[in-house]
């Protein structure tokens, strides 16, 4: 658990630090820059057409692990918006929640 723990922490450091640097340096309407990606229809479209399709699945995971309430719906939103920004903390809060049993970070209120 203590590995998970550090990868979500470094990655968490990281991915904001990308996200200053790419901000700074190409702007914040990240939105058109992905959408022309997705439409050219080439390898760029490949992977983020994927990276959508991974960020729904975890989405719907984490609606359903905090139980489909609205906060849940929250949670997903920002799963799909900010992806690892958001998901990397939520996940590392969980598994401190859940006291490092894996059963309970995987299944939430479920368990």
């Amino acid at each position: 658990m203590n590995v998970l723990r550090v990868s979500l922490f470094v990655s968490t450091i990281g991915i904001y630090a990308i996200t200053i640097v790419a901000s700074l340096s190409q702007g914040i309407n990240w939105p058109a820059l992905a959408i022309s990606d997705i439409m050219e229809l080439g390898w760029r479209s490949q992977f983020d057409i994927d990276f959508l399709i991974h960020l729904f699945l975890l989405a719907a995971w984490v609606v359903w692990r905090e139980g489909a309430d609205g906060k849940a719906y929250v949670f997903g939103f920002l799963s799909v918006v900010m992806g690892g920004m958001f998901t990397f903390p939520y996940v590392l809060y969980a598994s401190y929640k859940a006291k490092g049993k894996v059963g309970d970070l995987l299944l939430g209120i479920h368990r």
